[in-house]
């Protein structure tokens, strides 16, 4: 897991949209009071009650909130579906879904639950107990999701060529592979990873655009403006404002 997060909204007087991007995290999302609507563009719906979002490798469109509501979100490492229930990522790649559809009626068990705490820490302890018994089981993760690791967790300029290499693959099999499992190529994957970087290097640090697109090895910052747009739909100083909470920020750090 990567963290856990609470939302509270209170939107009676007027609607609030919130930009929803690309993203590597898998995330659970249960809404124990209101449910928001998500416009897709060419489709709108209210989103299921326990909603599963997998990796998102453009933006889905945008939520809009009127009312009150109250959200309990699980954000996942982009592999944990494979470690915890077994099931490849790539099967979520660019998908939602109703979480009761995937994985059971254990969710909706786990939604009343959650429903009845009082507080935040409560509902982090209630998420912890439910997947515990999952995580006592985890499977290994293969050689593809290694490398998919070391990407998150290192230098996300590794080539694919050296990643290749260290998983013992031809570059050849080694993309495909990481495609059928992960359901995106390798250099696509780290494209996003250096998205969210950058994206969370400016709400933590403050710096400038310029510095973020030269610490993070952009060509230059309309090449950081291109990927913004590609993976967020707008430039980065709008998205910093718009994209809301379904990108916390410092996901890599404590919190």
């Amino acid at each position: 897991m990567r963290c856990f997060a609470q939302r509270d909204i209170l939107a009676q007087s007027s609607q609030l949209v919130q930009t929803a991007i690309a993203s590597l995290e898998n995330v659970l999302a249960f809404h124990l009071s209101g449910r928001p609507i998500l416009d897709g563009g060419s489709t709108t719906g209210v989103v299921p009650a326990m909603h599963l979002f997998g990796t998102q490798t453009r933006p889905p469109g945008c939520f809009r909130f009127s009312g009150s509501f109250s959200t309990f979100a699980i954000f996942l490492k982009p592999f944990a579906s494979w470690t915890l229930f077994r099931i490849p990522p790539a099967e979520f790649a660019d998908q939602q879904f109703s979480a009761r559809d995937v994985f059971g009626p254990w969710m909706t068990e786990l939604w009343f639950r959650l429903a009845e705490c009082e507080s935040l820490g409560e509902r982090i302890r209630v998420a912890t107990e439910a997947l515990l018994p999952f995580a006592e089981h985890a499977s290994p993760l293969t050689r593809t999701m290694a490398a998919a690791h070391r990407l998150v967790q290192t230098d996300f300029e590794k080539r694919v060529p050296q990643l290749a290499r260290e998983s013992c693959m031809s570059v050849r099999t080694f993309e495909r592979k990481f495609v059928a499992e992960m359901g995106l190529p390798p250099k696509l994957f780290a494209r996003l990873r250096r998205f969210q970087l950058a994206l969370d290097r400016k709400r933590v640090s403050g710096t400038t655009w310029l510095d973020v697109a030269h610490d993070l090895g952009y060509f230059d910052q309309m090449h950081m403006v291109k990927e913004f747009r590609a993976f967020g739909g707008d430039a980065p100083s709008l998205l910093v404002g718009n994209c809301g909470d379904y990108q916390p920020s410092s996901l890599d750090a404590a919190l």
